[in-house]
């Protein structure tokens, strides 16, 4: 969601958002889910001394750095496939890392005839904060 789906987008001309409700937004389904998916805990662990209400973390920190590391997987994954393809410059992946920031950054022969590079002056529809 924060690191790879949720790009919010405003129009700059009406300052409305553009990116409200499920029509541009992918809502995660059960196609989702990995085929294959190999979870395993640590072994003789014992955790008794841990000081926490019923032994739970915190809501919000938790869930905010395992997002964070499928964002930092995606960007490993892309400096390995950008080194496939001869790209040694530095790769500069914003968050949320979405669908096209991810094919644009892989920065193969396919997205480099594709690239449009903008005209002085030219500005985008949309506001990206």
């Amino acid at each position: 969601g924060l690191f790879t789906t949720e790009e919010l987008l405003w129009h700059r001309a009406s300052g409305q958002m553009a990116t409200r409700g499920p029509g541009t937004y992918k809502i995660p389904g059960f196609r989702d889910i990995p085929q294959v998916f190999n979870v395993s805990l640590l072994k003789d662990v014992q955790w008794e001394n841990l000081r926490t209400i019923q032994r739970s973390r915190g809501v919000g920190e938790p869930p905010l750095f395992m997002g964070s590391s499928v964002f930092f997987a995606i960007r490993d994954a892309l400096k390995a496939a950008r080194l496939q393809s001869g790209v040694h410059d530095v790769l500069s992946l914003q968050s949320p890392a979405t669908v096209e920031r991810i094919r644009i950054s892989c920065a193969d022969p396919i997205v480099r005839r594709a690239l449009v590079q903008p005209k002085e002056g030219e500005k985008s529809f949309f506001v990206s904060i």
